[in-house]
């Protein structure tokens, strides 16, 4: 049977801490014909304007929605605002700089690309606003840990905390916590129920999750040839609205297909489980052709454990981009991707905690447009997200297919 794949391959694809893109000073040519450069420089301009690649259709974001998470306030979802909104001055990064400010970061995980390239973002937005991360959790989905996590951070005196609510409907306590000692609080992806904007949270800030799942869904299906049945593999708690939204947009995609059966639905914390639980879903259900799985790495999981049983030809659609689950996409294993910004989305988690600081309103919701993802637009997609050169693993397994 084939082996499991070892947990969050990212490390293999990119090991160790990423440097940013040096700097690379071109030297300065003298040349005899100095009469003829600038005819050249014009020429080599029309050359490059001729030369210059079209961006791939698939590259065009979808359009946002027009609201996300319902909240006090907004029964019907909190409007989207686009992260443009969020706008500092010179004069007010120099009064947060004068603010010596300090964040924590509770995350939810610390186990795929998401998470990773989020912490990033906002470590290194912050600080160029003078804001220090004195801590950055990792609570392994276990909400009893992010709690305590929570704690030491208000322990420590931090001015703001950005956190991923691993179950929104029971950690209101934990939360009002981190609301009472006056620090502000900027949710990722989910809010905690019953706390209300503007006053004992800055804001949420997701991407349009129900937009990205519902357009992999429907590439899934039109691979199926749009009939017959499919699997859907999501997590344990329903209460967590990045996922609730996801499945929002599986089902609303698939309601338009009468001929599409989904013959099983599983459930997940950890998404190791995933892979027995593909093994026992195919087994129960032989005639599945397809399954979406919540996001990467459970469809990583599904994946290998398809492959292990024999099943090569089912098609397994999800969401988030990183070089893992590219590497799946080139290789063929992964159909489609609806994919987020994690690193645009901690640049506006950022900005808004620092307009916060200053005591600036900020929207109730930011959102992030979804990015449709498959083999052909892949290493754009892949380096768009992660903003760094695709992988040369990732190229060399795309061959001539990712064009």
């Amino acid at each position: 049977m084939t082996a499991r794949p070892a947990r969050g391959l990212w490390p293999s694809v990119w090991p160790g801490v990423w440097p940013r893109p040096l700097r690379v000073i071109a030297p300065l040519v003298l040349s005899a014909c100095a009469s003829v450069a600038p005819l050249l420089v014009i020429g080599a301009a029309a050359n490059a304007q001729e030369a210059r690649p079209v961006p791939h259709p698939l590259m065009q974001p979808l359009p946002l929605s027009p609201a996300g998470q319902p909240v006090p306030g907004f029964p019907q979802g909190a409007p989207a605002s686009p992260p443009e909104m969020l706008v500092l001055t010179p004069a007010e990064i120099e009064r947060l700089k004068a603010g010596r400010f300090k964040a924590g970061i509770a995350m939810q995980a610390l186990d795929t690309p998401w998470n990773s390239l989020q912490v990033e973002a906002i470590s290194a937005t912050l600080a160029g606003f003078g804001i220090e991360v004195v801590a950055v959790t990792d609570a392994a989905q276990n909400p009893a840990r992010q709690a305590a996590h929570l704690q030491s951070l208000i322990d420590r005196k931090v001015n703001v905390i950005f956190s991923v609510p691993i179950d929104p409907a029971n950690q209101s306590a934990a939360y009002r916590r981190v609301a009472a000692a006056g620090v502000k609080l900027v949710f990722m992806d989910n809010v905690v129920h019953d706390m209300v904007p503007g006053r004992d949270y800055v804001t949420v800030v997701a991407s349009d999750n129900e937009k990205n799942a519902a357009w992999a869904t429907e590439e899934m299906i039109q691979a199926i040839g749009g009939a017959g049945d499919i699997g859907l593999m999501t997590f344990h708690y329903d209460s967590y609205y990045s996922i609730a939204a996801r499945n929002a947009g599986f089902a609303r995609t698939v309601a338009r297909y009468p001929q599409v059966r989904v013959a099983a639905v599983d459930r997940f914390v950890q998404p190791r489980e995933v892979y027995q639980k593909t093994i026992a879903m195919l087994g129960a259900n032989p005639r599945i052709k397809g399954i979406f799985a919540a996001w990467g790495d459970p469809a990583m999981q599904a994946v290998a454990a398809a492959k292990a049983i024999g099943r090569t030809d089912l098609v397994v659609a999800t969401n988030d981009l990183g070089p893992d689950t590219a590497l799946y996409v080139a290789r063929g294993e992964i159909l489609a991707i609806g994919a987020q910004l994690p690193y645009d989305l901690g640049v506006a988690e950022a900005k808004a905690a620092a307009l916060a600081l200053l005591g600036k309103p900020v929207p109730p919701y930011i959102s992030l447009p979804a990015l449709r993802v498959k083999k052909a637009n892949l290493i754009p997609a892949l380096e768009l997200v992660t903003k760094r050169p695709a992988p040369q693993l990732v190229k060399d397994a795309c061959r001539d297919g990712c064009r």
